[in-house]
């Protein structure tokens, strides 16, 4: 008797059995004031969990016309927005302004909480009971007083590989002498990264001060618990990373989850563009923060000329400038628009080659689909996820700071007829794929796992517990090494005394 069409019957059955026993939770989501390539990775978590059957209401500032939400869910819109600074390539700021900037941005990130349509979701009447808190991580500590307001547990979602910033929220050790850390551009290990390390950790101090005035100031004691208990209270943190691929290989607490590609999970609802089967494509796009009409008139021409050089290419260029009818009429294998689908370019079979500015979606995109990369960083974490790629041989990268187009086309050129790129972001490829649950399973079943243990405490690391002193075990090294030093020294007085 053959008995396949049986186990499949059960296997079906066990499958819709499964999935009918998962109890529905009311998860309040919350992303806000951030980017939106940032917001698309937040919505994948969302989108995951609608599909599983569960309650949201998502706040956002932000709307959501491109991110469609299908299911049980509830929008709710602060209509607020930073001054977004303008990013250009050949920017030579001081590294104090940069530094006094970023501050600046941390104290207006309060102002959000000074909005009406902010203060009406925070009075909700009833008042709404949430089984979880999924908090948009990106220097916002102070909104973990929201977690307070409603009495739910907290999980934080991180766009990138785990940062400083993340690790002392988790109380996840930072082996700072071989794991580099995102935000360093150099990439360093050894002593260079230890030193690194401190001044990161100085400035985190201070941002920390910033961040705990803001909290104080909506939620203050004793009506809220103090910013210091919310944070020790995180019990998750969901990380848009896949160290095993993309590295560095680090360690990592029960309490610290990869889900690096959930977005590429998602279906594809996109306007797509006819492209010539005979044709080998290049794609260009420096973000959505880069704007073209702001850019210097020569550096349309540098790409420009350099591209003249590849006309065996369809080269599909983000584009938002003037003048890009007559560049397509002059240069028939350029396509201009301001906007093209880049994740459906790159999965085409004739993707040669992707000129990015590196940001963390757009690598990743290159790599799920294995597409070499020349990289122009512009800022934030671009020149260190560039650094990266370009070390694993998946690429190659060049400043845009007095970039030429002599050099742009030699190294283009390079990397289109050298196999060794597209061989090694290949190999990585695969590597990247193969996994044993797909990265929006992981990001359900572990959120769906905080509110079946009612919060579970039990993944919480005793190191949030120690202060900096006793994390870092400076008591014990002054009894040691005190103990020996004055050992040393009453020998060193006895000797003198004639006794030894």
């Amino acid at each position: 008797m053959n008995r396949s069409p049986v186990r499949s019957i059960l296997l079906l059955m066990l499958g819709i059995c499964s999935t009918a026993q998962v109890e529905s939770h009311h998860i309040l989501g919350l992303f806000v004031n951030v980017h939106r390539s940032q917001l698309l990775v937040h919505m994948a978590v969302a989108r995951a969990l609608l599909q599983r059957g569960h309650q949201l209401t998502v706040v956002t500032t932000l709307p959501l016309a491109e991110v469609q939400l299908q299911g049980n869910v509830t929008h709710i819109v602060v209509p607020w927005e930073q001054p977004v600074d303008e990013v250009q390539p050949g920017s030579t700021s001081d590294w104090l302004l940069r530094l006094q900037r970023m501050f600046n941005r941390l104290e207006q990130s309060g102002d959000l909480l000074d909005q009406p349509a902010w203060k009406d979701f925070l009075k909700l009447s009833p008042k709404p009971h949430f089984d979880l808190l999924l908090l948009g991580y990106h220097f916002n500590d102070h909104l973990l007083g929201v977690a307070a307001h409603f009495n739910c547990p907290t999980v934080i979602v991180s766009t990138q590989q785990p940062i400083g910033f993340v690790n002392s929220l988790m109380g996840n050790p930072e082996e700072r002498w071989y794991v580099p850390q995102p935000y360093d551009s150099r990439q360093r290990s050894g002593i260079s990264a230890w030193l690194f390390g401190v001044w990161e950790k100085l400035m985190e101090m201070v941002a920390r001060r910033v961040l705990q005035k803001i909290y104080s100031l909506h939620f203050p004691e004793p009506h809220y618990p103090p910013l210091e208990t919310m944070r020790r209270s995180v019990v998750l943190a969901l990380n848009n990373h896949h160290m095993i691929s993309e590295g560095p290989i680090a360690p990592l607490l029960p309490s610290m989850i990869d889900m690096g590609g959930i977005l590429l999970e998602q279906k594809l609802n996109e306007t797509l563009p006819a492209i010539a089967r005979n044709r080998s494509l290049i794609i260009f796009s420096l973000g959505t923060r880069f704007s073209w009409q702001r850019s210097p008139g020569h550096l349309v021409e540098t790409f420009t000329e350099a591209f003249a050089q590849f006309p065996d290419y369809d080269i599909y260029w983000t584009y938002d400038g003037p003048n890009a009818s007559e560049m397509m009429s002059y240069h028939s294998h350029l396509k201009l628009a301001k906007w093209w689908p880049q994740r459906h370019l790159l999965g085409q079979q004739q993707a040669r080659l992707f000129i990015t500015h590196g940001g963390k979606g757009s690598v990743t995109e290159a790599l799920y689909y294995g597409v070499p990369m020349l990289g122009l960083p512009l800022l934030g974490d671009q020149r260190s996820n560039l650094q990266k790629m370009e070390a694993k041989g998946w690429g190659l990268t060049l400043s845009m700071q007095n970039v030429s187009h002599v050099e742009l086309a030699k190294a283009m050129g390079r990397i289109l007829s050298d196999s060794h790129y597209s061989a090694s972001i290949s190999t990585a490829s695969h590597l990247y794929r193969d996994r044993p649950m797909s990265a929006s399973d992981v990001a359900t079943y572990w959120l769906e796992y905080v509110v079946r243990h009612r919060g579970a405490k039990h993944l919480y690391s005793p190191a949030r517990q120690l202060n900096f002193v006793q994390y870092h075990s400076l008591d014990v090294y002054a009894l040691v090494y005190g103990g020996l030093l004055l050992l040393i020294g009453i020998f060193s007085r006895i000797n003198q005394w004639g006794f030894l």
